[in-house]
């Protein structure tokens, strides 16, 4: 039997920044992963052995000095072991068939909204005027100087728009602003990051990282996801704590209402004062822990919400730069249906030819990412684990389809470039599903609505004692600066009560 002050099952953004803060506050910490190494979703894989690809990682906001993952980052110790770059646009739109690069200078931004619609200038100027005061809610919020009671007398006053807005969504927002559905569709092309349309997001989830990507720039890591899972695990270790790979945990063992330890798949048995569970709830509540330990009406709380979409990304490797065919951009999106509910119908239902995409060009990014600099590429777009056969050779049919279709796309984008593809591989909700555990291979967790975002999102804390939820599925939510916070959050609230324990 082994003994470690906290046990961390699952090695997600989420497992990880709860380790690597416990770890910074003196507790020595294991990590259990059933996979070959350590990230969920934030981990490369390479094929052929010079070609590295990111699993997710698109850009990333707040890490300038001051920022929320600059100062989440720093916390668990890793934001001198990352080097960010800076990207040059947000990300780039092909619009009617024109490319338009998104600023990251919201001022510029906003020149170019009120020339492509003109007859909206006045109520466009007022959007922008709501996200800055919107910005300095959000440093108000964050603002540790001032004391917990002061905040709490002054929020209604400081927080209006924070709190009229947690209770829309980012369509209802917009509305109170422009009518024009086209520019409401273009504003918020980057529903995808977020998993629903304007019309079911919870505009919380839309506009906080919007700002981000505005007001503080979008990054990338040198080294892509893997480089922010790696050093987090470093820092882990370096402290004295231990992340096992390969080791998947069967069983978290309870006693008198107390999460006390874990078993492994190999029957080994690990102690622990405090429990963390990067794993869904699904996961967790149904078969790490026995049904007599859970009180069935928290069950019920979490069965009946509302799941997250998956994804598909089509990994590519190139011979040559990409940029031999034009392919200079660092993330393009490509709109072919405005109307952002049917888009989102559109992927709901299979019906991939008529939706919009988007590619990534990591090469652009960092020319680095593989060994010997060799090029990569991403194709990517929403997606539904309903849409994937079960049925081995079904599923192996549908994805020569679907690789073959987005293939032509790529090449009437950017002719010839198929001829320089070396590697190819599918990854589906089936593939995530697999190696994450996630229920419908989901990206995000709970579905991020209205209904389920802030306080109505789960919980970190659970019905059993010394035992905690982190990730996507709890508050604040997905994507990965949500996932970090929630993490080093938890890791926060557990120090209070470890310190307890231990002076008691």
């Amino acid at each position: 039997m082994f003994s470690y002050d906290v046990l961390v099952i699952g090695s997600g953004i989420g497992g990880l920044c709860a380790a690597a803060r416990l770890s910074e506050l003196g507790y020595k910490v294991a990590v259990f992963e059933h996979h070959i190494r350590p990230g969920g979703y934030a981990t490369n894989f390479s094929r052929k052995g010079k070609y590295s690809f990111d699993v997710s990682l698109h850009g990333i906001a707040s890490l300038d000095e001051g920022e929320i993952c600059y100062d989440v980052f720093s916390k668990c110790g890793i934001m001198d072991r990352i080097t960010p770059l800076k990207k040059d646009h947000p990300y780039t739109v092909v619009w009617e068939g024109k490319k338009i690069d998104i600023p990251q200078n919201p001022e510029q931004y906003l020149t170019v909204l009120k020339e492509m619609f003109p007859h909206e200038k006045e109520g466009i100027s007022n959007l922008f005027q709501d996200l800055y005061s919107f910005n300095k809610e959000m440093i108000f919020l964050k603002d540790s100087t001032i004391p917990k009671e002061e905040k709490q007398q002054l929020f209604p006053i400081k927080a209006k728009l924070f709190m009229q807005w947690s209770q829309m969504t980012t369509e209802e927002v917009m509305k109170q602003y422009v009518r024009d559905e086209e520019f409401i569709s273009f504003f918020t092309l980057l529903w995808p990051y977020y998993g629903l349309p304007p019309r079911t997001l919870s505009s919380h989830y839309f506009f906080v990282p919007w700002l981000g990507y505005h007001l503080d720039g979008t990054y990338y890591v040198k080294g892509g996801a893997q480089a922010i899972a790696d050093a987090l695990a470093e820092v882990i270790e370096e402290k004295g704590g231990k992340v096992y790979l390969r080791q998947e945990v069967t069983e978290i063992i309870v006693e008198n209402n107390k999460a006390i330890g874990i078993k492994t798949k190999k029957g080994e048995i690990f102690k622990g004062k405090w429990i963390v569970s990067n794993a869904s709830p699904q996961m967790t509540f149904s078969k790490l822990i026995g049904e007599t330990y859970v009180d069935p009406s928290y069950r019920k709380e979490f069965e009946k919400l509302e799941i997250g979409p998956s994804v598909t990304q089509l990994y590519i490797g190139l011979k040559e730069d990409p940029s031999k065919y034009n392919l200079v951009d660092e993330d393009i999106l490509f709109v072919k249906e405005k109307d952002l509910s049917k888009d989102y119908d559109y992927l709901h239902n299979g019906n991939y030819e008529k939706a919009n995409f988007g590619i990534t060009n990591y090469y652009k990014l960092d020319p680095e990412l593989s060994p010997n600099g060799k090029p990569v590429i991403v194709l990517a777009f929403i997606d539904f684990i309903e849409n994937w056969p079960e049925n081995k050779e079904d599923y192996q049919l549908k994805k020569e389809e679907v690789t073959n279709y987005f293939l032509e796309q790529l090449e009437a984008h950017y002719p010839g470039i198929t001829s320089s593809i070396e590697v190819l591989e599918l990854g589906t909700p089936r593939t995530m599903q697999k190696y994450t555990k996630n229920p419908a291979g989901a990206v995000y967790g709970f579905a991020q609505t209205v209904e389920q975002s802030g306080l109505l999102r789960l919980e970190r804390k659970t019905p059993l004692d010394q035992l905690s939820l982190v990730g996507a599925w709890t508050r604040p939510g997905g994507g990965y600066q949500g996932a970090a916070v929630s993490g080093a959050s938890e890791a926060n609230r557990i120090h209070k009560y470890l310190k307890q324990m231990i002076s008691s």
